[in-house]
Protein backbone atom coordinates (compact mmCIF):
# COMPACT_ATOMS: atom_id res chain seq x y z
CA UNK A 1 0.00 0.00 0.00
CA UNK A 2 1.07 3.40 -0.41
CA UNK A 3 -1.22 6.52 0.31
CA UNK A 4 -3.96 4.47 0.67
CA UNK A 5 -4.79 5.48 4.90
CA UNK A 6 -8.76 6.45 4.87
CA UNK A 7 -9.31 2.66 3.12
CA UNK A 8 -6.97 0.86 5.67
CA UNK A 9 -9.34 0.06 8.32
CA UNK A 10 -12.21 -1.10 6.23
CA UNK A 11 -9.83 -3.47 4.25
CA UNK A 12 -8.23 -5.14 7.06
CA UNK A 13 -11.55 -5.23 8.95
CA UNK A 14 -13.06 -7.08 5.88
CA UNK A 15 -10.78 -9.79 6.02
CA UNK A 16 -10.82 -10.32 9.69
CA UNK A 17 -14.17 -10.80 9.22
CA UNK A 18 -14.36 -12.98 6.38
CA UNK A 19 -12.32 -15.36 8.90
CA UNK A 20 -8.36 -14.62 8.08
CA UNK A 21 -6.32 -14.59 10.72
CA UNK A 22 -3.08 -13.11 10.00
CA UNK A 23 -2.94 -10.02 7.56
CA UNK A 24 0.31 -8.57 6.36
CA UNK A 25 0.74 -5.57 5.14
CA UNK A 26 3.50 -4.04 3.07
CA UNK A 27 3.91 -0.02 2.85
CA UNK A 28 6.40 1.94 0.64
CA UNK A 29 7.61 5.65 0.37
CA UNK A 30 4.25 6.91 2.03
CA UNK A 31 3.43 10.86 2.31
CA UNK A 32 0.30 10.13 4.11
CA UNK A 33 -0.24 8.77 7.95
CA UNK A 34 -1.04 5.52 7.03
CA UNK A 35 2.21 3.78 8.06
CA UNK A 36 1.68 5.31 11.44
CA UNK A 37 -2.00 3.73 11.26
CA UNK A 38 -0.74 0.79 10.37
CA UNK A 39 1.82 0.76 13.31
CA UNK A 40 -1.61 1.25 15.60
CA UNK A 41 -3.08 -2.11 14.31
CA UNK A 42 -0.12 -3.87 14.20
CA UNK A 43 0.44 -3.05 18.25
CA UNK A 44 -3.27 -3.69 18.52
CA UNK A 45 -2.68 -7.42 17.20
CA UNK A 46 -4.97 -6.89 14.03
CA UNK A 47 -2.21 -7.18 11.20
CA UNK A 48 1.92 -7.40 10.68
CA UNK A 49 3.33 -4.38 9.06
CA UNK A 50 6.49 -4.12 7.11
CA UNK A 51 7.97 -0.76 5.71
CA UNK A 52 9.71 -1.61 2.44
CA UNK A 53 10.93 1.96 0.53
CA UNK A 54 11.78 1.07 -3.20
CA UNK A 55 13.88 3.57 -4.66
CA UNK A 56 12.82 5.44 -7.81
CA UNK A 57 12.59 3.90 -11.01
CA UNK A 58 12.53 0.45 -9.46
CA UNK A 59 9.69 -1.67 -9.75
CA UNK A 60 7.41 -1.89 -6.37
CA UNK A 61 5.28 -4.65 -6.55
CA UNK A 62 8.15 -7.37 -6.56
CA UNK A 63 9.91 -6.13 -4.28
CA UNK A 64 7.58 -5.37 -1.30
CA UNK A 65 6.00 -9.10 -2.66
CA UNK A 66 9.72 -10.90 -2.02
CA UNK A 67 9.11 -8.54 1.50
CA UNK A 68 5.95 -10.19 2.32
CA UNK A 69 7.36 -13.91 1.40
CA UNK A 70 10.05 -13.63 4.37
CA UNK A 71 7.44 -12.90 6.43
CA UNK A 72 7.06 -15.87 9.52
CA UNK A 73 3.01 -15.17 9.29
CA UNK A 74 3.83 -15.72 5.32
CA UNK A 75 5.86 -18.61 5.18
CA UNK A 76 3.74 -20.68 7.88
CA UNK A 77 0.57 -19.80 6.44
CA UNK A 78 -1.61 -22.89 5.33
CA UNK A 79 -3.61 -20.97 3.44
CA UNK A 80 -2.16 -17.29 1.71
CA UNK A 81 -4.19 -15.26 -0.73
CA UNK A 82 -2.57 -11.54 -2.27
CA UNK A 83 -4.77 -8.94 -2.45
CA UNK A 84 -4.72 -4.91 -2.66
CA UNK A 85 -6.33 -2.75 -0.86
CA UNK A 86 -9.33 -2.00 -3.50
CA UNK A 87 -9.84 -5.91 -3.47
CA UNK A 88 -12.41 -7.28 -1.73
CA UNK A 89 -13.09 -11.28 -1.37
CA UNK A 90 -17.14 -12.28 -1.47
CA UNK A 91 -17.87 -15.39 -0.74
CA UNK A 92 -21.91 -16.50 -1.81
CA UNK A 93 -21.38 -20.56 -0.01
CA UNK A 94 -22.43 -21.11 3.78
CA UNK A 95 -22.22 -17.91 5.91
CA UNK A 96 -19.77 -16.39 3.25
CA UNK A 97 -16.89 -17.08 5.50
CA UNK A 98 -12.79 -18.34 3.90
CA UNK A 99 -13.56 -21.58 6.20
CA UNK A 100 -16.85 -22.42 3.77
CA UNK A 101 -14.68 -21.11 0.53
CA UNK A 102 -11.89 -23.75 1.41
CA UNK A 103 -14.25 -26.65 1.79
CA UNK A 104 -14.11 -27.47 -1.71
CA UNK A 105 -10.35 -27.74 -1.58
CA UNK A 106 -10.86 -30.42 1.28
CA UNK A 107 -8.06 -32.84 -1.45
CA UNK A 108 -4.38 -32.15 -0.14
CA UNK A 109 -3.45 -32.55 -3.96
CA UNK A 110 -5.44 -29.17 -4.52
CA UNK A 111 -3.09 -26.47 -4.56
CA UNK A 112 -5.11 -23.46 -4.97
CA UNK A 113 -7.64 -21.92 -6.11
CA UNK A 114 -8.55 -19.39 -8.65
CA UNK A 115 -11.40 -16.57 -7.86
CA UNK A 116 -12.63 -14.07 -10.53
CA UNK A 117 -12.62 -10.51 -10.52
CA UNK A 118 -15.93 -8.20 -10.58
CA UNK A 119 -14.60 -4.81 -11.75
CA UNK A 120 -16.73 -1.61 -10.21
CA UNK A 121 -16.71 1.89 -11.85
CA UNK A 122 -17.57 5.14 -9.78
CA UNK A 123 -21.39 4.23 -9.62
CA UNK A 124 -21.98 8.05 -10.55
CA UNK A 125 -19.58 9.34 -7.15
CA UNK A 126 -17.73 12.01 -7.94
CA UNK A 127 -15.88 13.44 -4.51
CA UNK A 128 -14.18 10.86 -2.14
CA UNK A 129 -16.47 10.32 1.00
CA UNK A 130 -15.48 8.50 4.35
CA UNK A 131 -17.25 5.53 4.34
CA UNK A 132 -17.32 1.76 3.01
CA UNK A 133 -15.77 1.52 -0.42
CA UNK A 134 -17.78 -1.35 -0.71
CA UNK A 135 -21.60 0.16 0.69
CA UNK A 136 -20.28 3.21 -1.99
CA UNK A 137 -20.02 1.38 -5.23
CA UNK A 138 -22.60 -1.12 -6.36
CA UNK A 139 -22.53 -1.19 -10.42
CA UNK A 140 -20.31 -3.68 -11.41
CA UNK A 141 -19.16 -5.36 -14.98
CA UNK A 142 -20.94 -8.36 -16.15
CA UNK A 143 -19.71 -12.02 -16.57
CA UNK A 144 -18.91 -11.50 -19.97
CA UNK A 145 -16.41 -7.82 -19.65
CA UNK A 146 -13.19 -8.37 -20.61
CA UNK A 147 -11.35 -8.30 -16.91
CA UNK A 148 -13.90 -10.93 -15.28
CA UNK A 149 -11.69 -13.61 -15.89
CA UNK A 150 -8.80 -11.96 -14.02
CA UNK A 151 -8.11 -13.70 -10.82
CA UNK A 152 -6.62 -13.72 -7.71
CA UNK A 153 -5.55 -16.98 -5.91
CA UNK A 154 -5.80 -18.31 -2.15
CA UNK A 155 -3.44 -21.05 -2.40
CA UNK A 156 -1.12 -23.25 0.06
CA UNK A 157 2.52 -24.06 0.08
CA UNK A 158 3.98 -21.06 -0.82
CA UNK A 159 7.55 -22.36 -0.14
CA UNK A 160 7.22 -24.77 -2.89
CA UNK A 161 7.14 -21.20 -5.44
CA UNK A 162 10.08 -19.29 -6.30
CA UNK A 163 8.57 -16.19 -5.78
CA UNK A 164 4.65 -14.28 -5.12
CA UNK A 165 3.17 -12.49 -8.01
CA UNK A 166 0.38 -10.44 -7.37
CA UNK A 167 -2.22 -12.82 -9.11
CA UNK A 168 -0.68 -16.20 -7.41
CA UNK A 169 2.11 -18.07 -6.91
CA UNK A 170 5.46 -18.37 -9.80
CA UNK A 171 7.97 -20.60 -10.49
CA UNK A 172 7.84 -24.27 -8.68
CA UNK A 173 10.85 -25.21 -7.40
CA UNK A 174 11.93 -28.69 -8.87
CA UNK A 175 12.32 -30.23 -5.78
CA UNK A 176 8.38 -30.08 -5.70
CA UNK A 177 7.81 -31.01 -8.90
CA UNK A 178 6.76 -34.82 -8.37
CA UNK A 179 4.34 -33.72 -5.85
CA UNK A 180 0.52 -34.27 -6.83
CA UNK A 181 -0.79 -31.15 -7.34
CA UNK A 182 -4.54 -29.65 -8.67
CA UNK A 183 -5.90 -26.37 -9.63
CA UNK A 184 -9.27 -25.68 -8.96
CA UNK A 185 -11.67 -22.49 -9.67
CA UNK A 186 -13.83 -21.30 -6.58
CA UNK A 187 -16.72 -23.43 -7.99
CA UNK A 188 -14.68 -26.61 -7.44
CA UNK A 189 -13.67 -27.06 -11.63
CA UNK A 190 -10.74 -28.18 -12.37
CA UNK A 191 -8.43 -25.54 -14.44
CA UNK A 192 -7.32 -28.36 -16.77
CA UNK A 193 -4.35 -26.39 -18.81
CA UNK A 194 -2.90 -24.92 -15.66
CA UNK A 195 1.11 -26.22 -15.47
CA UNK A 196 2.98 -25.42 -12.62
CA UNK A 197 5.43 -25.02 -14.54
CA UNK A 198 4.10 -22.86 -17.52
CA UNK A 199 3.18 -19.36 -17.81
CA UNK A 200 2.22 -17.52 -15.14
CA UNK A 201 -1.62 -17.67 -14.35
CA UNK A 202 -3.31 -14.50 -14.31
CA UNK A 203 -6.89 -15.47 -15.99
CA UNK A 204 -8.98 -18.46 -16.33
CA UNK A 205 -10.61 -19.45 -19.39
CA UNK A 206 -13.65 -17.99 -20.61
CA UNK A 207 -15.53 -20.87 -19.95
CA UNK A 208 -14.68 -21.48 -16.45
CA UNK A 209 -15.49 -17.77 -15.66
CA UNK A 210 -17.89 -17.48 -12.84
CA UNK A 211 -18.97 -15.65 -10.00
CA UNK A 212 -21.30 -18.13 -8.36
CA UNK A 213 -19.70 -19.24 -5.64
CA UNK A 214 -17.25 -16.21 -4.72
CA UNK A 215 -16.03 -13.08 -6.38
CA UNK A 216 -13.01 -10.35 -6.26
CA UNK A 217 -15.02 -7.10 -5.85
CA UNK A 218 -12.45 -5.24 -7.35
CA UNK A 219 -12.56 -1.16 -6.84
CA UNK A 220 -10.32 -0.14 -9.44
CA UNK A 221 -11.63 3.50 -9.47
CA UNK A 222 -13.70 3.98 -6.16
CA UNK A 223 -14.60 8.00 -6.33
CA UNK A 224 -13.99 9.97 -9.98
CA UNK A 225 -11.20 12.24 -6.86
CA UNK A 226 -9.68 9.37 -5.58
CA UNK A 227 -9.08 8.04 -9.22
CA UNK A 228 -7.83 11.71 -9.83
CA UNK A 229 -4.80 10.93 -7.90
CA UNK A 230 -3.04 7.79 -9.77
CA UNK A 231 -4.52 9.69 -13.24
CA UNK A 232 -1.44 9.57 -15.24
CA UNK A 233 0.99 8.16 -12.92
CA UNK A 234 3.20 4.81 -12.94
CA UNK A 235 1.72 1.51 -12.33
CA UNK A 236 3.50 -0.24 -9.05
CA UNK A 237 4.24 -3.28 -10.94
CA UNK A 238 5.39 -2.22 -14.62
CA UNK A 239 6.38 1.62 -13.99
CA UNK A 240 4.57 3.14 -16.69
CA UNK A 241 1.43 5.15 -17.46
CA UNK A 242 -1.39 2.27 -17.17
CA UNK A 243 -4.26 5.21 -15.40
CA UNK A 244 -4.84 6.53 -18.54
CA UNK A 245 -8.44 7.98 -20.01
CA UNK A 246 -9.09 4.43 -21.24
CA UNK A 247 -8.50 2.66 -18.06
CA UNK A 248 -10.83 5.36 -16.76
CA UNK A 249 -13.63 4.29 -19.61
CA UNK A 250 -12.96 0.75 -19.64
CA UNK A 251 -13.34 0.26 -15.58
CA UNK A 252 -16.21 2.89 -15.10
CA UNK A 253 -18.28 0.45 -17.85
CA UNK A 254 -20.22 -1.85 -15.42
CA UNK A 255 -24.14 -1.49 -15.20
CA UNK A 256 -24.87 -4.17 -13.27
CA UNK A 257 -26.16 -3.35 -9.67
CA UNK A 258 -24.62 -6.42 -7.50
CA UNK A 259 -25.20 -5.45 -3.47
CA UNK A 260 -23.95 -9.01 -2.46
CA UNK A 261 -20.95 -7.63 -0.50
CA UNK A 262 -23.97 -5.76 1.71
CA UNK A 263 -24.83 -9.60 3.03
CA UNK A 264 -22.04 -8.64 5.54
CA UNK A 265 -23.51 -5.62 6.78
CA UNK A 266 -23.84 -6.20 10.51
CA UNK A 267 -20.90 -8.56 10.67
CA UNK A 268 -18.56 -5.74 9.34
CA UNK A 269 -20.30 -2.74 11.35
CA UNK A 270 -19.74 -4.57 14.27
CA UNK A 271 -16.33 -5.35 13.09
CA UNK A 272 -15.37 -1.94 12.10
CA UNK A 273 -16.39 -0.72 15.84
CA UNK A 274 -13.95 -2.75 17.26
CA UNK A 275 -11.35 -1.55 15.05
CA UNK A 276 -12.41 1.90 15.47
CA UNK A 277 -12.48 1.74 19.43
CA UNK A 278 -8.39 0.21 19.21
CA UNK A 279 -5.94 3.15 20.68
CA UNK A 280 -5.65 5.79 18.56
CA UNK A 281 -7.13 3.84 15.24
CA UNK A 282 -9.79 6.34 14.62
CA UNK A 283 -7.62 9.63 15.50
CA UNK A 284 -5.14 8.32 12.57
CA UNK A 285 -7.58 7.13 10.50
CA UNK A 286 -9.36 10.94 10.19
CA UNK A 287 -5.55 12.00 9.67
CA UNK A 288 -5.21 10.01 6.70
CA UNK A 289 -8.38 11.30 5.45
CA UNK A 290 -7.67 14.60 5.95
CA UNK A 291 -3.97 13.69 3.92
CA UNK A 292 -6.02 12.51 1.20
CA UNK A 293 -8.51 15.58 0.88
CA UNK A 294 -5.09 17.26 0.59
CA UNK A 295 -3.47 15.19 -2.05
CA UNK A 296 -6.82 15.62 -3.87
CA UNK A 297 -6.88 19.48 -3.85
CA UNK A 298 -3.16 19.92 -4.36
CA UNK A 299 -3.65 17.86 -8.04
CA UNK A 300 -7.01 20.36 -8.68
CA UNK A 301 -4.80 23.10 -7.88
CA UNK A 302 -6.95 24.13 -4.96
CA UNK A 303 -5.96 24.65 -1.30
CA UNK A 304 -7.19 21.87 1.05
CA UNK A 305 -7.85 24.60 3.83
CA UNK A 306 -10.82 25.44 1.61
CA UNK A 307 -12.65 22.26 1.63
CA UNK A 308 -14.44 21.70 4.52
CA UNK A 309 -14.15 18.11 4.51
CA UNK A 310 -10.14 18.73 5.08
CA UNK A 311 -11.30 21.02 8.19
CA UNK A 312 -13.87 18.33 9.43
CA UNK A 313 -11.48 15.25 9.89
CA UNK A 314 -8.38 17.74 11.49
CA UNK A 315 -10.99 18.71 13.69
CA UNK A 316 -12.48 15.42 14.45
CA UNK A 317 -8.29 14.29 15.05
CA UNK A 318 -8.06 17.12 17.26
CA UNK A 319 -10.88 15.95 19.43
CA UNK A 320 -9.48 12.32 19.60
CA UNK A 321 -6.02 13.49 20.77
CA UNK A 322 -4.73 12.13 23.72
CA UNK A 323 -4.66 14.60 26.85
CA UNK A 324 -1.45 16.42 27.16
CA UNK A 325 0.83 16.43 30.17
Amino acid sequence: MRNEGPFIVEWVTWYRMLGFTDIVVVSNDCTDRSPELLDALARAGWLHHIRCDVPDGQPITPRKLKAAQAHPAVRDADWLMIADVDEFLVIHCGAGLIGDLLAVADDPAILGLSINWKVYGTSGRKEFADAPVHQQFVYASTRDHGSSNSIKSIFRHSDWFQTLGEHGPKGLLPEYAAQPMRWITAAGKVVADWNPDGPYMRATPKALTSHKVAQINHYMLRSEETFSLKYRTPSPVALRNRYTRWYFKRANSGEEMDASAFRYADAFAAMQGQAMALPDVARLHHLCCADHIGLICDKAGKRAADDPRYQDHLAAAEALAPAAG
